[in-house]
């Protein structure tokens, strides 16, 4: 489950890729409805790997925040209900007034082995100035950003079939890479959350490319709605992962992003809040997916 809070509802985007340059994927060729089991097939095995992989790695976080609450202050704003999830991308919800623009650097370990799981991020830098051990773990006031790395099991493992119908959108090329477009959807809304959106696959060897998640799944997105008819503009909530960097064939985050924005009708937008983080710098210990070798019989 992805970790991640909209504010009443995982900055700088450094990581060049051919949807962070402006490039447009070509429009989708027209697939056999029957392709979709394959993909799934596919898709799942993907999965499988990577939750099983024994892993042993670092990078660097290099997170972005920005916030605008400045037209907060007009009458009828939204109250939010505070969030029922702690650490959930799956909710809205509302910080303290005012502008603020923070950035936070983080040396980030993540070790698994044997099925269990190893986390460890340290603070190196606030605003440009360099962390002390007594320095506090700033809480993260826009987008709260966790298990970043495991977001696509939660959209294709089948253990998760029976929350989500799925749709084949079509293949495409992006850049020079051949990818199918699968579209997810949760059956179940209200209480009980499941988040949906598109997931890019590779064709080659079906590891998770991007995806691009649907804000409307989110708990508490009326919200952003009654927000929009306050400031009479029209809601333009993205929220995407990329994960660009490869080991071993699977793939790692390099980019998360999640912006809360609103479009008036003179046509300019106003961010109420942002939260990026770019993973770089990897040095890679282990990454080493399950293999069952048989003994021959001589």
């Amino acid at each position: 489950m992805r970790g991640f809070e909209f504010l009443g509802c995982v900055g700088v985007f450094l990581w060049i890729s051919v949807w962070g340059s402006g490039f447009q994927e070509s429009p989708p060729a027209q697939v056999d409805p029957s392709q979709l089991a394959l993909v799934l097939k596919a898709g799942r095995e993907y999965c499988a790997r990577l939750e099983r992989a024994a892993l042993d790695f670092v990078c660097q976080e290099k997170v972005t925040e920005k916030i605008d609450l400045s037209r907060d202050s007009m009458e009828g704003t939204v109250k939010n209900a505070p969030s029922i999830y702690a650490t959930d991308r799956l909710s809205f919800r509302t910080p303290l007034g005012g502008k603020r623009d923070n950035a936070y650097l983080y040396d980030y370990q993540f070790i698994r082995r044997e099925g269990k799981v190893e986390e460890k991020r340290v603070l190196l830098e606030k605003n440009g100035k360099k962390a002390s051990a007594k320095t506090p773990p700033p809480q993260m006031e826009a987008f709260n950003f966790a298990d970043v790395l495991l977001a696509p099991i939660r959209l294709l493992d089948e253990r998760f079939e029976e929350f989500y119908s799925y749709r084949l959108v079509g293949r495409e090329k992006v850049g020079e890479v051949e990818v199918w477009v699968l579209e997810v959807a949760p059956r179940l809304t209200g209480g009980l959350r499941y988040m949906g959106g598109k997931v890019w696959l590779k064709v080659d060897d079906s590891s998770v490319l991007r995806v691009e998640w649907d804000p409307t799944t989110f708990g508490h997105y009326e919200d952003i709605q009654q927000r929009a008819e306050i400031y009479k503009a029209r809601p333009e909530v993205r929220s995407y992962t990329e994960f660009g960097i490869e080991k071993n064939g699977l793939r790692f985050p390099s980019v998360d992003l999640t912006e809360e924005a609103y479009r008036g009708s003179n046509g300019k937008v106003f961010v109420r809040a942002r939260t990026s983080v770019v993973f770089e710098d990897y040095k890679f210990f282990t990454v080493e997916t399950e293999t069952v070798f048989k003994k021959s019989s001589s």
